[in-house]
């Protein structure tokens, strides 16, 4: 185990942060149990630390090729039943997921980054890897807080070749993390105490600490490991921002320079910018903000980026936020996604068919190999004048669409089309026409099937419109989410009735576009990916 001495600048951070007044505990360390949903199977495994049986939540993945599996690991004061805000969005990306115990809350000798812990984590893969639909190669780490603690501390010591380690806002010094829970009148410091056996041992702490571990280059050489902090962390939440930057500079100089200990880092970052310098650290802790270092185009999802670093696959982000996960987390897992078929495919939408980085474009980004033809426009309907334009409307104009894909693609036969259309036919000056909508589609997909461009062999589908946020929505969208909630399933009747497949994508996004959608309608292009991934499924499916 190495040794590692505290600079002055970090020590001056560590007084900086206690003179913070106490605190609440974290929104992101609330153990409620929820009820969780009924796709997620309870699960026991079998320690092969010690026999005891492993509490876990797990999750199979549906698709006919094997997927991601998204390890998540809860926080400190939390357990496997611990409400989990990234279920939705795994069902609804349809990746294998699996929630350990891994010993439940750190307040006693056998969890918090103890042996039985990495244990644990290990079997939980293990099972999933045995009982799901996993790609052994697609397996990621990620936890926030607590469970951001946990996730560095695997990638340290875990024997098993993960991807990608996600750690958001998490603890990286439990000797550091006493003294700051102590200065804080936190409750944090209480639960270190009864982990390390009944008093404090800052030994122990070291040791159970993942700044302190040796690092295993040789295992980590194609794992990514990805911090993410608040930049108000340790004034709003209850772990100070110096945890990731000390953990970043540590492995970030050893991978680099094979330097381990904090003052020959902190002489290197005064020259190297690929660390984080004493005045960077200063600056980010007094002004919580870096204003040398503001790019106004790097965002994640509207959250300024203040810091970005990386050296390897290593990688740090500082932004505009507290103790926390964004909802967006699982978009920046770097997932193996790309099939390599050799599809010819005419798609034709509206405006999240057309926008870039929309569903077109990432069903392109899935398929590296596919030829796709789209013809989509944004505006377009199912069978109405939009705003009054003739051009519009698809039931109108629908020769004319399958004509112009016959051109583009030299007549040579396609092995997929693809329509989705219907968010327009929700607005509100067609709120009264619902009726007409279903005989507007079923006409349409009629004339589809009976054109020439649909041969023997090309095979149908249909996507559903994805949901409208129901709030803080453009006037011509009121209403249309409850239009569409009764739209929908009707239809997937009518579809199915007339001989295409139909994909689903509303019911999955209820409660995950909003995360992607800043104006409640056109997604962003990782919530986008959402609805490729669903098409891809279904493509595959032969």
């Amino acid at each position: 185990m190495i040794s590692i001495r505290l600079t002055g600048v970090c020590a001056f951070c560590i007084f900086c942060v206690h003179l913070l007044v106490a605190q609440q505990d974290p929104t992101w360390d609330n153990t409620a149990k929820t009820a969780w949903s009924t796709a997620f199977q309870q699960v026991q495994i079998p320690s092969s630390a010690d026999g005891t049986l492993q509490q876990a939540y797990f999750f199979k993945s549906t698709q006919k090729h094997p997927q991601p599996l998204i390890v998540s690991l809860h926080t400190w004061s939390g357990d496997y039943q611990q409400r989990d805000p990234m279920t939705n969005e795994i069902l609804a990306r349809d990746w294998n997921y699996i929630h350990p115990n891994f010993r439940g809350a750190n307040n006693k000798p056998e969890s918090m980054g103890s042996s039985s812990v990495l244990s644990d984590i290990k079997d939980a893969i293990e099972y999933a890897i045995k009982n799901g639909n996993v790609d052994p190669a697609d397996v990621h780490v990620i936890g926030v807080s607590g469970g951001g603690y946990a996730t560095l501390f695997a990638y340290m010591r875990l024997d098993y070749p993960v991807k990608s380690f996600s750690a958001w806002a998490p603890i990286s010094d439990i000797e550091a993390w006493y003294w700051e829970s102590i200065g804080r009148r936190q409750k944090y410091a209480d639960d270190i105490v009864a982990a390390l056996g009944g008093t404090f041992d800052d030994t122990e702490a070291r040791r159970r600490s993942p700044i302190f571990q040796d690092f295993p280059k040789e295992k980590r050489q194609n794992a990514s490991l990805y911090i993410y902090e608040g930049i108000h962390d340790g004034y709003t939440g209850s772990v100070p921002i110096t945890h990731s930057l000390n953990m970043y500079n540590r492995l970030a100089a050893e991978l680099k320079y094979k330097v381990t200990d904090l003052d020959s880092i902190g002489q290197l970052a005064r020259l190297d910018n690929d660390l984080v310098s004493a005045n960077e650290i200063i600056d980010l802790l007094t002004k919580r903000t870096l204003p040398l270092s503001i790019q106004p185009e790097k965002d994640l999802f509207g959250r300024q980026v203040y810091l970005e670093k990386s050296v390897g696959t290593i990688h740090l982000t500082i932004f505009e936020g507290g103790h926390e996960q964004l909802p967006q987390a699982l978009s920046y897992i770097p997932v193996n996604d790309q099939v390599h078929t050799p599809y010819h495919i005419l798609t034709i939408g509206d405006s999240n068919g057309q926008l870039a980085g929309g569903w077109v474009d990432q069903l392109q980004n899935r398929l590296p190999h596919a030829r796709i033809i789209n013809i989509s426009q944004s505006g377009r309907t199912i069978g109405f004048d939009n705003g009054g334009r003739e051009e519009l409307n698809a039931l109108k104009n629908i020769d004319n669409y399958l004509a112009e894909g016959q051109r583009k693609s030299d007549h040579t036969a396609y092995d997929f089309i693809i329509v989705c259309l219907g968010t327009n036919d929700a607005k509100y000056e067609f709120r009264d026409r619902q009726q007409e909508v279903l005989e507007n589609f079923s006409a349409l997909l009629r004339r589809i099937r009976k054109h020439r461009i649909a041969t023997r062999k090309t095979r149908l589908l249909c996507i559903s419109p994805p949901p409208i946020r129901e709030k803080d929505i453009e006037n011509k969208y009121v209403g249309g989410n409850e239009r569409l909630a009764k739209l929908v399933p009707q239809l997937k009747a009518k579809a199915i009735a007339l001989g295409f497949e139909f994909v689903d994508v509303y019911h999955p996004l209820l409660g995950v576009s909003d995360y992607y959608a800043k104006d409640g309608v056109h997604m962003a292009a990782a919530g986008q990916a959402i609805i490729a991934n669903s098409i891809v499924s279904t493509l595959e499916q032969q």
